[in-house]
């Protein structure tokens, strides 16, 4: 057997087990990333379960302490049914009360533990300031008075503090929630594997402690890998390691509350057993060997008769080859018939050959004439450089000329009042006057060479800047370019200035020239705002008028619609506004408006808007509101601060005011319009007049 043939046998023998090898590794690979990755996805959704179940807790608590029933508290027959509603609607309630500031339970789900005293309980102290959660912990007090269920009691705290109508504190409510609410999440997300891939889900406190997981090991404290890294990692991840029961697991990992908010901090662990994970990849690797080796054991047959068939005509050629480089040029090239691929070989070998010793004959007659086309040549080289020294001597003068020229203009951008950029066709500066620099910050010295786009135009526009010239460059047209623009300009230290650009292009030879005058425009900016300001303003209260009421209205009902939230407007005057004018002058009466409205913005949020319209006519727009009651509470909070005494400057008056109240509810008022909530607002204050004036009237969709 030739070195050739025993060189493919064991070529293909390689070839075959190293493709094997590979194929191992791979799937290996990819079935430990499949397991790893269906693992980690379990521990991210039970961690996303959890933090949603923990937020519709504390939306559940927030709702009930802002109940009026809740907040009066007199009621109570009344607010233990709101209690006992809202623990049929979520059954994982075990129990829901209300204690008084000494820690007495007022009133609670089903009179479970009223009149006893829970002012030692951590819900009660840290839920008398703010929202309060708390860790999982056994029952106490409510041990023996829940039923009785196959695991025992465990209960998540979450609590608040009540406060009545006028903000007072008035107790504490709280909330037990059973831990079955976790089990009940566990058991949803495993049902489809658990049984089948002994799939586990573990929930571990900060300190160890596992509050839910397989029966052995709840209650006790670990300090595996995969928690220790819960704990630092942001976003979750998985691992592989061996448990205190000596198996090795594959684990997923996540902890609650690092994005959402959310305070309890927990552990999630998603385990499986090493040998169930990758149970159907030993299955594929067995099958993978034994194919492997069947389809090795073909290829290497296959080799060894294919080389052997083609090795022998070869050898001959090669043979003859040896003799002719060694000098016996009568030996003849065979020609070999075997297969066509050496037949066509040999052939090409002996017309080589015939080709070679012609070659040899015209090289030859060739060297013979190169020596006359040398001699010829050298006198065509010297009269070439001759006329070449000629022609560099006329350049250097255009050259000095072109210098003298460019030096002029150099002068001119230099002493120009506009700051000048110039730039090639990839963005980068190749001219920088001295107003450039004071303008932007940059000397010209670090400028030059810099790409334009990050020395000058901001981070957001350079994107649109990068799309405005390719397609410039691809079909010639811009918006920009021979236009007289405003815009913003980077400044070296970070801030934004406008400025005013024009933008003009050179064709060149070698490219594109693009150059442009910028202008500073910050002092006619800020007086054109200045004018829409004042346009904007009502001159003596300094308040929007009804042009910005005009504008903002609108504004507002859309957030409204987008948040389905309410929004109230506010029609409102001054109750015997004439008379203060007609008794006192007309300048008391501005200063009674001024006061008025220096009242009513005290009385509203910095997010509201009041306005004049015209007159003693002011409108308040309440955004961000959930109940209508909330409207009319902000007017009568507005009530009673116009009926406290104006102290004029020359007197002091009393006055009241009359208004009308229109709520805007976007999920049912979808079609009403600015015009006709401000008409309906407007309707409801004249209605409030006719009723005896210094009231509230709500208005009417009817109205509108």
């Amino acid at each position: 057997m030739s070195l050739i043939t025993l060189g493919v046998v064991i070529t293909v023998l390689i070839t075959t087990v190293s493709v094997l090898i590979l194929v191992d590794q791979f799937t290996r690979g990819y079935a430990r990333a499949e397991v790893e990755t269906r693992l980690k996805q379990l521990a991210w959704q039970m961690q996303d379960a959890l933090e949603r179940g923990m937020a519709e807790r504390e939306i559940d608590m927030r709702l009930l302490v802002a109940r009026p029933s809740v907040r009066a508290a007199k009621d109570l027959d009344r607010v233990r049914r709101v209690l006992n509603e809202l623990q049929t609607n979520v059954p994982h309630y075990a129990w829901i009360g209300m204690a008084r500031p000494d820690g007495t339970v007022l009133v609670a789900t089903n009179g479970l533990l009223e009149g006893q005293s829970v002012a030692e309980r951590p819900w009660f102290k840290g839920g008398q300031k703010d929202a309060y959660s708390a860790d999982y912990h056994p029952a106490i007090l409510l041990e023996k008075k829940l039923p009785v269920q196959a695991e025992p009691w465990r209960f998540v705290d979450i609590a608040a503090p009540v406060l009545d109508m006028e903000g007072r504190y008035i107790g504490v409510m709280g909330m037990h929630l059973s831990w079955g609410w976790a089990r009940e999440i566990a058991a949803k997300l495993l049902d489809p594997t658990g049984n089948r891939y002994d799939v586990e889900v573990l929930i571990v406190r900060s300190d160890g402690v596992v509050l839910l997981g397989p029966k052995g090991l709840e209650e006790t404290v670990i300090n595996t890998e995969s928690f220790r890294a819960s704990q630092s990692a942001g976003t979750g991840g998985s691992t592989v390691e061996t448990w205190p029961d000596g198996r090795r697991y594959m684990a997923g990992y996540s902890r609650t509350g690092q994005d959402s908010g959310m305070k309890l901090k927990w552990s999630v662990i998603v385990r499986q057993p090493e040998t169930v994970a990758l149970e159907a990849f030993r299955d594929l690797e067995r099958r993978v060997i034994l194919v492997g080796a069947l389809t090795g054991a073909v290829l290497v047959i296959l080799a060894f008769v294919l080389t052997r068939r083609l090795v022998a005509p070869i050898n001959a050629l090669s043979a003859a080859l040896e003799q002719r480089a060694s000098g016996l040029h009568e030996v003849t090239i065979p020609l070999v018939n075997s297969y066509r691929e050496i037949q066509l070989l040999s052939a090409t070998l002996v017309s080589m050959v015939e080709r070679e010793e012609s070659y040899l004959r015209e090289l030859r007659s060739l060297n013979e004439s190169l020596e006359h086309r040398v001699a010829e040549r050298t006198s065509r080289l010297h009269e070439t450089a001759t006329a070449l020294q000629q022609s560099l001597d006329k350049q250097q003068a255009n050259q000095i000329q072109l210098e003298e020229s460019a030096a002029e203009l150099r002068a001119i951008l230099e002493n120009a009042q506009d700051a000048f950029i110039a730039a090639d066709e990839h963005g980068h500066v190749v001219e920088w006057n001295r107003q450039a620099e004071l303008l932007l910050g940059w000397p010209r010295g670090e400028a030059m060479g810099r790409d334009m786009a990050g020395l000058i135009i901001p981070p957001d526009m350079r994107a649109a800047h990068h799309r405005g010239m390719e397609q410039f460059l691809k079909d010639g047209t811009s918006v920009v370019i021979n236009n007289r623009i405003e815009l913003q300009a980077l400044h070296r230290d970070g801030h934004e200035l406008p400025v005013e650009i024009t933008v003009g292009h050179v064709k060149r030879q070698s490219g594109h020239l693009f150059i442009a005058f910028l202008h500073d425009i910050t002092e006619r900016l800020a007086f054109r705002d200045q004018m829409r300001e004042l346009a904007l303003t009502d001159v003596l209260t300094s308040l929007p008028n009804r042009r910005a009421f005009s504008d903002r209205l609108p504004e507002g009902m859309m957030r409204a619609r987008r948040a389905h939230q309410l929004l109230a407007l506010f029609f409102m005057d001054i109750d015997g506004f004439k008379a203060i004018n007609d008794r006192y002058g007309h300048e008391a009466g501005d200063e009674l408006l001024v006061e008025f409205a220096r009242r009513l913005q005290a009385s509203v949020r910095d997010v509201d808007t009041v306005a004049r319209l015209a007159g003693d006519e002011f409108v308040v727009i309440l955004e961000n509101l959930h109940y209508q009651s909330d409207a009319l509470m902000v007017a009568e909070k507005i009530l009673h601060t116009i009926r406290e005494p104006f102290q004029l400057t020359h007197s002091t008056v009393n006055v009241s005011s009359s208004i009308g109240v229109a709520v805007y509810l976007p999920d049912q008022d979808g079609e009403i319009g600015p015009e006709e909530l401000l008409s309906m607002a407007d309707k409801a204050m004249y209605a409030a007049k006719r009723l005896g004036k210094n009231r509230i009237e709500l208005g009417k969709v009817t109205d509108a």
